[in-house]
């Protein structure tokens, strides 16, 4: 374990432990240089030794640098502390989507789709860039207040072409109620492999319960291999006849059954959403020609004869009237049906369109919050109407989230215009101070003006308005009582502090273990002051307390 306020890789203050999973311990911590909070992922102490572990950290370390996506943990950087790798992640704050089925049951159908086709996106990007992640559980699903879901955990993750066999030895791989049965069966895994796990969560995320369940580990294996799951539907009625055959083609025994990437399994989603009653993911095998026993031979009577030499010649004369149409019909009352192109890149939506017999174009592009830049948004026709062979299919094309538009921060505090620039999808950078006509301690200008249309992660300097030149390097205000800190703030000459409260399993109640600015900032007396204090909230409702705060005569 590591000890809050040691110092990681010269750039991370340890803030505590905020979870330990099977193999690695995972620390709340702020980068120094940036001040950002992230997370660090930190390998367990009696591993260090363990070749197998350290190669399986190792590769989540180079799958997920390796990976960018709005629904995938992020990571800044990997080093090594007291002999041990660490990864640092992207501090998501938000809670498990286990927790949330655990605590509130089966989800209503919306809620379970927007959350289920976000996961997917995240594996499609995975999928992309050649990574299978092997293990994925609602655990390893986290989702924030706003309802956006972040995927991690890729300890267990190959390259799709590598020999992705899922037996160590005699150890699975892998999550057994969510395991696919080519991984319970220890054969190579697959894109579908994910897919049949993503099935397996949508099932609980709607009914409450997993399909199977067993006394122990391998006879919950066994009938992933060769149960039939029971069908949703016959679970809970809230589920539609599409969303039902949609799980249950992910969760097909034969991964050619399945779907063929996590795109596809997306566009299902949402189509069952507006189609509940449709049947258009429902596996239709082929059905097997049905043996004809031939008839036997019989010797034609005398009128018989004539009678089928007259049929022969009327058959032959319709026949050649049919083809003699055809012939000189024009090939454009040809009609046929047109293929589904939404969420399918300009290229596969071209060539999808040729094989179909038709020509695909684009018509126009938009921002789109949920389609990935570069994919098809809307088609004109629609996917499964009739259309004439050789005409023209348009598409809307999607050009990724807009841009974030750089806020006003103009008489923020600090702590303030942080929060909002991160919200935005921007970084605060260096913070200056001078003399201004803006009340003294809050943000009097910035290096972008407001309504600029910049880039997601464009850092962002502000200059914060003082009552004079004279600055001087934080305190350090962390690891004591609050009472004691407060008195340390007070003799400094600082005015505005504000007391946050946040539980910690590290410290002891009532001790101060994060501050805002960081100590050595270069600060002015007059700047407001955060102190994030261990234990729970004082009043019910969530609030700032502000301490020794200078209050006009007018009560203003």
């Amino acid at each position: 374990m590591i000890a809050q306020g040691t110092i990681v890789g010269h750039r991370y203050r340890i803030v505590d432990l905020i979870g330990t999973g099977g193999m690695a311990h995972v620390y709340r911590a702020v980068n120094l240089s940036s001040r950002k909070v992230v997370a660090i992922k930190v390998l367990k102490d009696e591993f260090r030794n363990d070749a197998e572990f350290l190669r399986r950290f190792e590769r989540e370390a180079r799958a997920v640098l390796h990976l960018s996506h709005e629904n995938i943990v992020r990571a800044f950087d990997v080093g090594e502390t007291d002999g041990l790798p660490y990864i640092v992640l992207e501090y998501v704050d938000g809670r498990t989507l286990k927790e949330i089925i655990d605590e509130n049951g089966p989800m209503p159908s919306r809620i379970a789709v927007a959350l289920a086709v976000q996961v997917l996106d995240a594996l499609d990007a995975a999928h992309a860039a050649g990574i299978i992640h092997r293990d994925v559980k609602p655990q390893n699903v986290i989702v924030m207040q706003s309802g956006k879901v972040k995927l991690m955990d890729f300890g267990i993750a190959r390259e799709v072409d590598a020999n992705t066999v899922t037996f160590a030895g005699s150890t699975v791989l892998g999550s057994v109620h969510y395991l696919s049965p080519e991984q319970a069966k220890g054969l190579p895994v697959s894109e579908g492999s994910d897919l049949y796990s993503a099935g397996i969560m949508l099932y609980e995320m709607l009914t409450g319960r997993v399909p199977f369940e067993g006394d122990n580990s391998v006879s919950i294996a066994l009938k992933h291999i060769s149960d039939i799951p029971v069908p949703p539907i016959e679970l809970t009625a809230k589920i539609s006849p599409a969303l039902n055959d949609v799980i249950l083609r992910a969760l097909n025994k034969d991964v050619n059954r399945r779907y063929g990437t996590a795109t596809e399994m997306s566009a299902h989603l949402r189509r069952a959403l507006k189609e509940p009653s449709g049947d258009f993911a429902r596996f239709a095998p082929t059905a097997k020609p049905q043996q004809i026993k031939p008839a036997q031979k019989k010797k034609p009577h005398g009128a018989l004869k004539i009678g089928l030499t007259v049929g022969v010649l009327i058959a032959v004369l319709v026949g050649v009237f049919l083809v003699l149409r055809d012939v000189y019909q024009t090939e454009s009352t040809d009609y046929d049906m047109v293929p589904t192109l939404i969420d399918r890149t300009v290229e596969e939506a071209k060539q999808r369109a040729v094989n179909y017999g038709f020509v695909f174009e684009i018509q126009d592009y938009e921002n789109d919050d949920n389609v990935a830049s570069g994919h098809v948004i809307i088609q004109t026709p629609e996917g499964g109407t009739k259309a004439k062979l050789g005409s023209t299919i348009y598409g809307i094309i999607s050009l990724g989230p807009a841009a974030p538009i750089v806020p006003n921060l103009i008489g923020l505090s600090p702590d303030e215009a942080r929060h909002t620039l991160e919200e935005t999808g921007l970084v605060l950078g260096s913070v200056n101070y001078r003399i201004s006509e803006i009340a003294i301690g809050y943000v009097c200008e910035q290096s972008l003006p407001p309504e600029t249309e910049t880039l997601n992660g464009q850092v962002i300097d502000i200059v914060i308005s003082a009552s004079s030149e004279t600055t001087f390097d934080m305190p350090y205000a962390m690891d004591l009582p609050l009472n004691l800190t407060l008195d340390q703030l007070r003799l400094a000459s600082f005015h505005n502090i504000f007391v946050r409260y946040a539980e910690s399993n590290i410290v002891e109640d009532g001790v101060v273990y994060l501050q805002d600015p960081l100590p050595g900032t270069q600060v002015l007396p007059e700047m407001p002051v955060t102190l994030t204090t261990c234990g729970k909230p004082v009043y019910p409702y969530v609030s700032d307390i502000a301490f020794n705060l200078d209050v006009e005569s007018s009560g203003t």
